[in-house]
């Protein structure tokens, strides 16, 4: 069997070096094979979904399209500056699908995950991150409640 994609060719032949290489592809095949189930959703199913996710049905879509790599930026952000997504996601859950809306339509993600591969120390989110206050905020409130 053999996946064509206009010059991309893969077969279960081909054997990658290693899994740079090997996991992109997958990536890319997994966002396709979700974008296509979406796609195939009817208009009135995607805005029971969103309505059902006090979301938007355009911010529904757009966060349905996220890459996972993407995805999971505010997650690793929050944890790098000492907070906890998953009890924001239980005390702050209002707050988190807001910022995670926010998140998805986000024109630095690219810079945010270098930000984060690249900086051990203070990251220099504050400058560009349209979650910046939200985080402060957060980041506040959890000091005083310390």
């Amino acid at each position: 069997m053999i996946f064509r994609n206009d010059n991309l060719r893969l077969s279960p032949d081909s054997r990658a070096k290693s899994g740079e290489v090997a996991m992109p592809i997958a990536d890319t095949l997994r966002q396709w094979w979700r974008a296509r189930a979406f796609e195939a959703l009817d208009r009135t199913t995607v805005a029971e979904m969103a309505r059902d996710n006090a979301v938007p049905e355009a911010d529904f879509r757009r966060l349905a399209s996220r890459r996972r790599r993407e995805s999971a930026l505010l997650r690793r952000l929050l944890q790098r500056v000492g907070l906890d997504p998953d009890l924001l996601s239980r005390s702050q859950a209002g707050v988190m699908r807001d910022m995670t809306i926010v998140c998805a339509g986000c024109l630095m993600a690219h810079r945010c995950r270098r930000d984060l591969d690249r900086h051990e120390g203070p990251l220099p989110h504050g400058r560009y991150c349209p979650n910046a206050e939200t985080i402060e905020a957060l980041q506040q409130g959890s000091k005083r409640a310390s």
